[in-house]
């Protein structure tokens, strides 16, 4: 995995164009698709709910109290915190080579979620808008194709954002790939000191839209 030099941030019309093409639907149901999906998540997050796209990752809201801290990199201004958790789910974590294991926290989120959001869910609300409507396959296919672009980017150490064309910390969020740093934890069954290693994880940065809304 690349994470050397300056990220390029692959932005949410590359991401529908390559939706498109992979999947064989429209440029228009592509962008359907990815908006039933970001529509849905925030929805959910508004409710204080947690929602999980399935065969990607999760979504929940922060339970960090408010604070004033310092950029790690610039060692100037406040930390940047983002209001919204993402876990990627064991099938996103696996392909990306994170392989977060049987008993990691993004596993349980990702059974735990209020809201599930899978191929069936995005087809029928996207009926809701057209009278043609679209496949459950068709979805499925399109959301593999998501899933597949995010993985490509991460994997060359770019960002995912799905902002807008211009504005990348607009709309939704961005996507990229941080190293967490090896730690020492306790085992929560025992409280015995344990050594967690350092470890590469998919870091999502909620948008100002979004932001927003979930505040």
């Amino acid at each position: 995995m690349t994470t050397t030099g300056q990220a390029v941030a692959m932005n949410k019309a590359e991401l529908i164009e390559s939706m498109a093409s992979e999947s064989g639907l429209s440029k228009s149901d592509a962008k359907r698709a990815l908006e039933v999906f970001t529509d849905a998540t925030t929805n959910a997050l508004k409710r204080g709910d947690s929602a999980v796209l399935v065969g990607f990752g999760s979504f929940s809201i922060s339970k960090r109290s408010a604070r004033t801290g310092r950029n790690p990199r610039s060692r100037n201004g406040p930390v940047d915190d983002s209001p919204v958790t993402f876990g990627a789910c064991p099938e996103f974590a696996a392909a990306l080579d994170l392989n977060p294991g049987k008993g990691d926290e993004a596993s349980a989120k990702y059974r735990d979620a209020d809201v599930v959001i899978d191929a069936e869910y995005i087809a029928s609300e996207m009926g809701r808008d057209s009278h043609e409507g679209v496949s459950e396959n068709d979805v499925k296919r399109a959301l593999e194709a998501f899933t597949n672009a995010t993985t490509k980017a991460l994997k060359k150490g770019d960002r995912l954002s799905l902002g807008g064309t211009e504005d990348e910390n607009g709309g939704f969020g961005t996507f990229s790939i941080s190293k967490r740093s090896a730690r020492t934890g306790r085992n929560p069954q025992t409280g015995k000191e344990i050594q967690i290693a350092a470890k590469n994880v998919v870091k999502f940065k909620a948008g100002a839209e979004l932001s927003k809304a979930v505040n």
